[in-house]
């Protein structure tokens, strides 16, 4: 573990487990790298050396009040990676994660990526625009940006209860619910209305190494169709893996199948 600082005064918290194949978790709104406690229990045992960044206003990481989307995101991934001094490593990123490294692949120029894995990914676009009328309403993020100034603990106990599949223990929603609940107030209403205006379309043909998609076809956070799909015909060369039994959070309701799929397009 440790902290690396990206800007004066701003330091993000890495976890570094593990030996061997680099593969890098950028964590989703309004999460932290806890979120693949699944997967970072288990990949390291088949020679995965798996690097965790808490986003700035996040999990252990700095939180200044300032701006929070996916280019401060995808320039604080740019100082973590420049000063691990990693190269070709797989990098994956999870709902608003996924945007992050898209815009990282496109804004660094893939730098230190060999591989990219798109888990759940709120990219490239999720709200309505003249040329993508199935997009979801902005206001519906306008409104859940101002709900977390007025009522943030029921933002996140009804963000953690619509992203299960399949019935975790109330133990278990407790818990993802309090990692959301250490995350900056500022941070998850700025960044969350910041998803909904991105629009990284014109990021996909910027990405040329070979890219996983993992989508739960029951995910009502980020639709299968919005953005899956979406990526799977933007990207030149992806993998679109279908989770069956899954909603927003494959990372938990299959977490084998996708520990499998990460060991395997990893290595």
């Amino acid at each position: 573990m440790t902290r690396i600082e990206v800007e004066e005064d701003v330091e993000l918290f890495v976890r570094d487990w593990g030996s061997g194949t680099p593969v890098v978790f950028v964590h989703g709104w309004p999460l932290s790298h806890m979120m693949f406690e699944y997967q970072f229990t288990q990949l390291p045992r088949e020679d995965i050396r798996c690097i965790g960044i808490d986003l700035r206003g996040y999990g252990q990481s700095s939180k200044p009040w300032g701006e929070y989307d996916v280019d401060v995101f995808a320039d604080d991934i740019k100082s973590v990676l420049d000063e691990l001094d990693v190269d070709d490593v797989t990098l994956v990123g999870f709902s608003m994660g996924g945007g992050v490294v898209t815009r990282y692949m496109s804004r660094h120029n893939e730098d230190h990526v060999g591989k990219l894995a798109l888990l759940g990914a709120a990219s490239p676009v999720l709200t309505e625009q003249p040329d993508f009328p199935e997009g979801i309403d902005k206001d519906t993020y306008a409104d859940l940006a101002k709900e977390c100034y007025h009522d943030r603990a029921k933002v996140t106990g009804e963000f953690t209860d619509s992203i299960f599949h399949s019935e975790p223990s109330p133990e278990l929603k407790n818990w993802v619910q309090n990692m959301c609940m250490e995350s900056s107030p500022q941070a998850m209403a700025v960044s969350i209305e910041s998803v909904g205006n991105m629009d990284l379309r014109s990021d996909l043909e910027d990405i040329s190494v070979p890219t996983l998609i993992c989508h739960g076809v029951h995910d009502e956070s980020c639709p299968f169709e919005l953005t899956a799909e979406k990526l799977d015909e933007g990207i030149a060369n992806t993998e679109l893996v279908r989770f069956d039994k899954s909603g927003h959070a494959l990372f938990y309701d299959e977490k084998e199948k996708l520990n499998q799929e990460l060991m395997e397009f990893s290595n």
